[in-house]
């Protein structure tokens, strides 16, 4: 579409309508300032993703106060990785088992997705936290430790199986603010593989947490919680994963001063 032709539609709008246009096109005209955290990373060499996904915050936050949630991250990936032209697979059913999405960029490498996001208060700039990786209805029944090392091993072995990465997408904000800043952290599922190496020990408790090592160094820990029968991540370094960028989304003003 031309300008012309937007011009011309826009002279059949509604007052209300005309309104609504303007605040869209206030929100697109201050997009949330990209920094990028790693330079060349699949997703950071794409200038025209980044510049996607930073119109698409503009958009979310020109017609609403609420941090960008996981279903609308899904969405607003999805259609950043189609407007570059990315090879995607068809959106999965509801009941795929741990991937939210297959997606091969620019560099030609396949990458099957886990897509999460979070805008809990008092965020750590150090560590991130998957409150819920999956569920395991398993895990209320079992109650020895060889079992449970058995059925948390091939569930892990299952999942890093399945899934190459989880991209998460974090807003940090205070309050009911609206988020000042967006990060875009991606959690390789290798850092799961030393679970296999635990002793049955690391087991025996109902509920045990699981130190996660890479090169020997704890670099997340796995927790199990009975009373929702679900999978929990805590405490994944930072230093461990890769930040592929930030957003900043302070209107420029305010944060030059």
């Amino acid at each position: 579409m031309t300008l012309q032709q937007l011009k011309a539609r826009l002279d059949h709008l509604s007052p209300a309508g005309v309104k609504f246009v303007a605040r869209v096109v206030d929100a697109l005209s201050d997009p949330p300032r990209p920094g990028v955290l790693e330079s060349g990373t699949w997703i950071t060499e794409s200038g025209d993703w980044m510049e996607y996904f930073s119109l698409a915050l503009s958009l979310h936050h020109g017609t609403t106060r609420e941090p960008l949630q996981l279903t609308s991250f899904e969405t607003v990936f999805r259609n950043a990785c189609e407007s570059v032209g990315w090879s995607l697979d068809p959106p999965g059913s509801p009941t795929r088992r741990f991937v939210d999405l297959e997606v091969t960029p620019d560099d030609g490498l396949p990458r099957r997705l886990s897509l999460k996001s979070t805008a809990a208060r008092n965020l750590s700039k150090n560590s991130a936290h998957i409150s819920k990786l999956t569920e395991a209805a398993w895990i209320q029944d079992v109650r020895k430790a060889k079992e449970r090392k058995e059925r948390l091993t091939h569930l892990f072995e299952d999942y890093r199986a399945a899934v190459d990465a989880i991209v998460m997408l974090r807003a940090f904000r205070t309050g009911n603010e609206i988020p000042r800043r967006y990060e875009l952290l991606e959690i390789p599922t290798a850092i799961f593989e030393s679970i296999a190496d635990l002793s049955t020990e690391h087991f025996s408790s109902d509920a045990p947490v699981l130190p996660c090592f890479v090169n020997k160094e704890e670099v997340a820990r796995i927790a199990t919680d009975r009373s929702d029968a679900k999978i929990t991540v805590r405490g994944i370094r930072i230093d461990a994963c890769v930040r592929h960028a930030e957003w900043t989304t302070e209107p420029a003003e305010a944060a030059s001063r």
